[in-house]
């Protein structure tokens, strides 16, 4: 990495260390409530996600619709480990494993679509994303459309601004 671009990267993560500041003051002063922190988490969990989605269509030019399932995939192991193991090593654990399951199915995909370009890969990704929504959605252990309940919460939005601000700036330096 030449002085330069490390320079750039130092001074935006200077300016998030700086928001990171911004809104620690803000929540104990009383200006951001609850509601308001949770908006920042729900906003911190789609900025990782449109990012990871930016890297695949803005920065390779592969038009991809899986991204959602994918994800889904990634979340619905994640709730259900940290709800089989309730404590902060079942939800590392959890994490662990919900990227890893879901990196392995976007291999399987990946390996056969590889040669596709433009409205195919398009389409066969966004035949993947339903297939994995119809399978979620039919599963006893996800408990259908109802959904998970009684997930320990061990997110707070600190964890994801840090994790957010990673993601921004790894993907920056990856391309």
């Amino acid at each position: 990495m030449d002085r330069t671009h490390l320079k750039y990267t130092l001074s935006w993560v200077g300016l998030a260390g700086m928001v990171f500041v911004l809104i620690e003051v803000m929540t104990i002063v009383g200006v951001i409530g609850q509601y308001g922190l949770t908006t920042l988490v729900l906003i911190g969990i789609n900025v990782i996600a449109a990012v990871g989605l930016n890297l695949v269509i803005g920065m390779s030019g592969q038009f991809s619709l899986g991204h959602a399932g994918f994800m889904a995939v990634g979340a619905y192991a994640t709730a259900l480990i940290a709800s089989a193991v309730p404590n902060i090593l079942g939800f590392g654990l959890s994490l662990i494993i919900g990227m890893g399951i879901s990196g392995v199915i976007a291999l399987l995909v990946g390996i056969p679509t590889l040669r596709l370009r433009g409205d195919y890969l398009a389409i066969a990704t966004l035949g993947v994303a339903e297939i994995i929504r119809i399978v979620i959605i039919n599963l006893k252990i996800t408990r259908g459309p109802a959904g998970i309940f009684g997930i320990p919460n061990f997110v707070n939005w600190q964890m994801i601004f840090g994790l957010s601000v990673v993601v921004i700036v790894l993907v920056v330096n990856f391309v």
